[in-house]
């Protein structure tokens, strides 16, 4: 067999295994993505739409349009900005960045109404209590204090580093982020997780029963967004090493998929037209993107 023919066989074995292997994978950031997007896909909530004409009561309909309240805000500026000239563009237009919502609880339910500021269209969701909320022990301890402070520890090696790197110039380096130690021990021979915040020496005391505390749904979105690594092996570093399996996979398939259609000569005008169509879908993508990202800083 010549060499390129076996190195076809091989791109082809590599594409299609790991497709199988990673479809548990695929198929957790395909829905889970869609959840994310669709508030009502696979909800946990349960939504009841409000009737047009109980939205028309309550007042919204004197609620601004964007490009009126891009007005008003713009006016209340100008009175506070003295001399400097403070002026509305027309385009981009304003823009609302999402729904406007407002929440209650009663009985251990969170009851959240969302409403349109475009449209108006109004709809209630409940969430239903969370079954796995953990108790809460030793209420009275919440922050604790240790000597010698690991944090403080941390903090002078921080800066000695800073300092060698020729950073630190004068400068006291502050907490960037939220370090935990998450341990289990025993409260009156009971199971408990404690959680202390090295930042703060703020201290979580919970009755430890093995659940994850959340619901399934949200463990699925969680898993979507998990990212990082964990200075211990363990779940998360697992998960983070599929994570990166997943994304190389996907770089492999693009590049073997292209390979494989550049060898089916029938079908490469075909393939040339989509890929075409996928390059400039892309870019108007891209370029929309970065105008939303520009104005809203999102």
């Amino acid at each position: 067999m010549k060499l390129a023919s076996r190195l076809n066989l091989i791109i082809r074995r590599i594409h299609l295994y790991s497709g199988l292997f990673l479809v548990p994978w695929v198929l957790m950031y395909g829905v889970t993505g869609a959840m994310f997007n669709h508030l009502g896909l696979f909800p946990r909530i349960q939504i009841q739409p409000v009737d047009p004409s109980v939205a028309a009561e309550s007042g919204m309909s004197n609620f601004p349009d964007a490009n009126s309240l891009a007005a008003q805000i713009v006016e209340s500026i100008q009175k506070e900005a003295g001399s400097t000239r403070v002026e509305l563009q027309q385009t981009p237009r304003a823009e609302f960045t999402n729904e406007l919502s407002f929440e209650v609880k009663n009985n251990g339910l969170q009851h959240v109404v969302y409403m349109d500021p475009v449209t108006h269209e109004s709809w209630v969701g409940t969430m239903p209590k969370n079954e796995e909320d953990p108790q809460v022990l030793l209420q009275s301890i919440r922050n604790i204090k240790l000597t010698p402070d690991p944090q403080e520890t941390a903090h002078k090696a921080a800066a000695i580093l800073l300092e060698k790197a020729g950073l630190l110039n004068g400068k006291d380096p502050q907490p960037f982020g939220w370090t935990k130690l998450n341990f289990l021990a025993t409260v009156d021979g009971e199971p408990a997780r404690i959680t202390y915040v090295l930042k703060d020496g703020h201290i979580d005391i919970n009755r430890y029963t093995g659940d994850d505390g959340m619901p399934l749904r949200h463990f699925f979105l969680r898993m979507h967004t998990s990212h990082g690594q964990s200075p211990t092996w363990n779940g998360r570093s697992f998960w983070s090493l599929a994570v990166d399996t997943m994304a190389i996979a996907m770089v492999f398939w693009a590049i073997s998929g292209i390979i494989m259609w550049w060898q089916i000569k029938r079908t490469r005008w075909i393939g040339a037209a989509i890929i075409g169509l996928s390059i400039v879908t892309a870019t108007v993508l891209v370029l929309g993107l970065s105008d939303f990202y520009a104005l809203t800083r999102l």
